[in-house]
C-alpha cells in the first residue's frame, strides 16, 4: 500500500521507529529500514552493521547509522543471532533509501523468539493508522 506517498508492504512487520522485519519462508527474518525510515534522516552516509553470529533481543540497537543531520542507532525488530550482513549497504548505504525492500536490507536473523516478538510490531490492519499518525507527528 501507499501511505502518504511513501511504500508501505503489508506482508511486513514494522517497528514504531520504521525498521522492517520480512519472515522469509525458511523462517529466518530479513530486517531493512523503511521508505520513510531511509529518506527522513536525510542522505545517509555511514552505517555501521554488525558482525555474523552477534545475537540481539528485540528492541536493542544492532548498529547505527549517520547523516548529515542525524546519528542513531539501529533497532532489532525480532530476537536472534545475525545469520548474514548485507555488504552492499557498507559500500552503498544509498541503498536503503533507492530499494529499501529489496537490495536495501540490512541483515538476516535465525529469530530466537519470533511469534511473541513479531506481535509486537506493526502489521495487518494497524499499519495505516500507525503510520499516518507517526508522519503527522514528526
Amino acid at each position: 500500500m501507499e501511505i502518504e506517498g511513501y511504500e508501505v508492504p503489508e506482508d511486513l512487520y514494522y517497528t514504531d521507529d520504521h525498521y522492517w522485519a520480512r519472515v522469509e519462508d525458511d523462517g529466518k527474518v530479513r530486517v531493512g529500514i523503511d521508505a520513510f525510515g531511509g529518506t527522513a534522516v536525510g542522505t545517509i552516509e555511514f552505517i555501521d552493521l554488525p558482525m555474523e553470529d552477534d545475537e540481539f533481543e528485540a528492541g536493542d540497537a544492532f548498529g547505527s547509522m549517520e547523516s548529515a543531520k542525524w546519528v542513531g542507532g539501529l533497532t532489532m525488530p525480532v530476537s536472534g543471532t545475525v545469520i548474514e550482513v548485507n555488504e552492499d549497504i557498507e559500500d552503498d548505504p544509498g541503498l536503503m533509501a533507492e530499494d529499501p525492500y529489496g537490495d536495501g536490507w540490512l541483515i538476516l536473523v535465525e529469530p530466537s523468539n519470533l511469534e511473541e516478538d513479531l506481535k509486537k510490531l506493526n502489521h495487518g490492519d494497524k499499519l495505516r493508522s500507525w503510520f499516518e499518525e507517526d508522519i503527522a507527528s514528526r
